[in-house]
Formats: structure tokens, C-alpha cells, sequence
């Protein structure tokens, strides 16, 4: 006998919530670095942390929200959302 599949409909997201999951994936990235690059005395340059901590914030929203992965992050959206 085959193995049935139920077709389970998606939970849509809304774009306020994948903005905030964005803001707040991308400000620990920003923060993680600068710390880095503050213990490394500066050596980085900061432009080039933002624009890696903004596309690693970009890369983290897109799976959080394909996956469907709920994180300690999501508890923290929903508070800002109220």
C-alpha cells in the first residue's frame, strides 16, 4: 500500500514579520562582527561588515521563512509586532 501525503496548507508570513526577522537576523550579524573587529583592533572595514551582515541577515530571513524554522528570534518579532 502507498503512503498517503496530506497537502497541508502554508502559513503565510506577513511582510512586517519577514522585515523585523530581516532587521534582527541582520543588527546580530552587524554585532558579531564588530565585536570581531573590535577585538582585531580595527582592522576590518566597517562598510564591508555591514553589506556581509546584510546579506547574511538577507540569506538567514529566506531560510527561516522557506523552512519554516521557529527560533528564539520568532518570540522576540513577536513581541515587536504588538
Amino acid at each position: 500500500m502507498k503512503k498517503q501525503h496530506k497537502n497541508k496548507p502554508k502559513k503565510s508570513i506577513s511582510l512586517k514579520r519577514i522585515t523585523l526577522l530581516f532587521i534582527l537576523y541582520s543588527f546580530v550579524y552587524l554585532t558579531v562582527f564588530a565585536f570581531i573587529d573590535f577585538y582585531a583592533y580595527y582592522a576590518i572595514n566597517p562598510y564591508l561588515l555591514t553589506v556581509i551582515s546584510v546579506l547574511l541577515g538577507a540569506g538567514s530571513t529566506f531560510v527561516h521563512v522557506k523552512k519554516g524554522y521557529h527560533s528564539q528570534i520568532d518570540h522576540i518579532v513577536e513581541k515587536l509586532e504588538e
